[in-house]
């Protein structure tokens, strides 16, 4: 996160989806960043018990391999999730918000916890936007 305002004046300006493509290999090479240890995950495993209830629902915790701070963590699935996904999937555009009887979770990446009892926009543990995952067809 050390460079963050350039990465978020770049990610301002992606207009279309090659746009998005160079912005992704330049920011996302998910292929130079940190791996957590198995005695990481195992850790995490043990502390990460659930389901556990925030804000009137139940919401399940998530789990991550690669090692970014909450704060990175957030800004990828930001990114994916609102930059990303409309340029790279058009024809679902009215799908990035749940419409009603479909499946999706709620998720936040900074917390990591998901739950699918959708309401509330906002995460009840630390306040930032949620981020909305399509789980089946």
């Amino acid at each position: 996160m050390q460079r963050f305002p350039e990465f978020s004046v770049e990610r301002q300006a992606v207009r279309t989806v090659e746009e998005w493509r160079a912005f992704r290999a330049k920011w996302f090479d998910r292929s130079a960043w940190p791996r957590k240890s198995s005695a990481q995950l195992a850790s995490e495993s043990l502390r990460k018990r659930g389901p556990v209830q925030f804000g009137g629902r139940l919401w399940s915790y998530t789990s991550w391999g690669i090692d970014l701070t909450p704060e990175a963590r957030y800004e990828y699935c930001w990114t994916l999730h609102a930059v990303g996904d409309p340029l790279t999937f058009p024809h679902m555009k009215d799908r990035l918000a749940p419409p009603p009887g479909e499946s999706w979770t709620q998720e936040c990446p900074y917390c990591e916890i998901s739950t699918s009892q959708i309401g509330e926009e906002k995460c009840p543990q630390c306040g930032r936007g949620l981020v909305y995952i399509y789980v089946s067809d």
